[in-house]
């Protein structure tokens, strides 16, 4: 989950988003199940990239996984900090930006999950995070890299639209709603993201409290041949963490890739 807002020297977008972040993902476990299951086939050692909260590291970590969860967002890393305190799971953090990852040869796999990927606006930043994934792989090692399948028809709709994407309880059980908006460069294939949560008071007043980053959408075929160029060789790509077979209407793209 690396952006304009988490890497160094840079204003950190996710100091709004970081608070509602596990609250509005607690529902969200099939991809937990996914990461789990390709975890116990690829090996022990994990690197979590974009670790935000430690959503997936922690409980990779609790399955008695050796992981390091890297980042740049201050907030989300002291989140992630106290939870691993208060639940004492040996999970490693360190903030880090994924485009100067400094391993070598140590890990089974890597994760890059929820549009993480998608912060590597330029092929300049694409090939320095593939780079550093090829050589913190051992050989033979996994890496599991999950975007969304950016189908037109799907950009057109989100184009200029906002939409409520979730609804759940905040901090002392405040009601919260998720609204996202969306602005699409295409010639530049980015996404300008804006997020705006409402809570309402119990007087009925709303406060609102908004974010906004930048995302870099992708295509399948050019995920693979920046996969392979980096010494990478896809193994699978799937449209959901039930490992459905890809389909160009899909809502995810999910690819797992080895080291060559």
């Amino acid at each position: 989950m690396a952006n304009e807002g988490r890497f160094p020297g840079r204003r950190d977008a996710y100091t709004v988003l970081a608070h509602y972040y596990d609250a509005e993902h607690v529902s969200l476990t099939e991809d937990l199940e996914f990461y789990r299951d390709v975890a116990d086939a690829a090996g022990p050692y994990i690197l979590d990239l974009g670790c935000g909260t430690g959503r997936i590291g922690l409980e990779l970590a609790a399955q008695g996984k050796f992981v390091i969860g890297v980042d740049t967002s201050d907030t989300m890393l002291t989140i992630a900090n106290g939870k691993l305190r208060e639940n004492r799971v040996p999970m490693e953090l360190r903030r880090l930006d994924m485009r100067g990852l400094d391993y070598s040869n140590q890990f089974d796999l890597v994760i890059c999950a929820l549009d993480s990927f998608g912060h590597m606006l330029t092929i300049d930043d694409q090939e320095a995070c593939l780079a550093g994934v090829h050589k913190s792989l051992k050989p033979g090692g996994v890496l599991a890299l999950d975007v969304a399948n950016a189908s037109p028809d799907m950009l057109a709709a989100r184009d200029g639209a906002v939409i409520l994407q979730s609804e759940f309880e905040g901090a002392n059980r405040v009601p919260i709603k998720h609204f996202v908006a969306w602005r699409i460069d295409y010639e530049a294939q980015q996404i300008r993201v804006d997020h705006m949560y409402d809570s309402t008071a119990p007087d009925e007043t709303v406060k609102r409290r908004q974010s906004s980053y930048d995302l870099r959408y992708f295509f399948r075929f050019e995920l693979e041949l920046m996969l392979r160029a980096a010494g990478l060789s896809v193994q699978s790509v799937y449209s959901d963490y039930r490992r459905s077979e890809y389909s160009f209407s899909g809502e995810r793209l999910l690819i797992l890739a080895s080291r060559e």
